[in-house]
């Protein structure tokens, strides 16, 4: 799992490159169903839980125009879910998934400096935030129930207030040195200098690798089955004398 939003938001996502103190890692147990009118339809519900973290200080300060408010953060979340698959290939594991969330932000610690670190604010909240989902994944058949996948997939929250987000920000006021307001609905903002940029509310990209088992008495395996067993067989008879 890896964490974007207000914590790591210089304009653009991901501007000045990776930060592996947004790298975090959770798992999911999900429950699919193949809609029997359908060989290209699926339905899914799902949980995940994990643990989140932010922190933008290393990043901030290796900007051309370095920024000295810093703002960290550390979260439990929890996430049930629903969503469908689709796939496109009737013959093939590959598919799109999309679905609709609800996520559970216990933010256990947060941190957020400003007017360059000369004041703090800090403390322990939590945030209900609802989320969007968009992924692609692929399904290797290992066995008659065994399948392995891989599977990436980003969430996005779809508003940034208080107590709807991720990261604790913004939980008090006059929390950014450059008097940027931050949050809200998708869109952009604009900076001290009057300068529109991207703004992408909290969420995470999910990158995972899924160990799966069908039972196979309850549905037609959708990647193998040719209808094989049900081929009619040929027949000869004899007659005996």
């Amino acid at each position: 799992m890896y964490y974007f939003g207000d914590v790591d938001n210089v304009g653009v996502a991901f501007n000045g490159g990776f930060n592996k103190n947004n790298v975090s890692y959770g798992g999911c147990f999900t429950f699919a169903y193949l809609i029997p009118a359908s060989r290209h339809c699926g339905l899914r519900v799902s949980l995940l839980a994990g643990t989140m973290s932010g922190n933008n200080t290393e990043k901030f300060l290796s900007l051309k125009k370095p920024r000295y408010d810093s703002r960290q953060f550390n979260s439990v979340v929890i996430q049930p879910a629903f969503g469908i698959d689709i796939y496109p290939v009737s013959s093939a594991g590959f598919y799109i998934y999309a679905g609709v969330a609800v996520a559970a932000s216990i933010i256990t610690h947060y941190e957020f400096k400003y007017d360059k670190g000369n004041s703090k604010v800090e403390g322990s909240t939590f945030g209900i935030l609802p989320m969007v989902q968009l992924g692609i994944g692929y399904d290797w058949r290992l066995t008659e129930s065994w399948s392995l996948g891989v599977e990436l997939m980003v969430n996005e929250g779809v508003i940034d207030s208080h107590y709807m987000n991720l990261d604790g920000w913004p939980m008090a006021a006059s929390q950014n040195s450059a008097g940027v307001e931050l949050g809200g609905i998708f869109g952009t903002y604009k900076d001290e200098e009057g300068n529109k940029h991207l703004h992408w509310n909290d969420g995470w990209f999910q990158l995972g690798i899924k160990v799966s088992y069908r039972w196979s008495n309850c549905e037609k395996c959708r990647i193998l089955d040719n209808y094989s067993h049900i081929k009619p067989q040929r027949f000869s008879s004899r007659r005996r004398r």
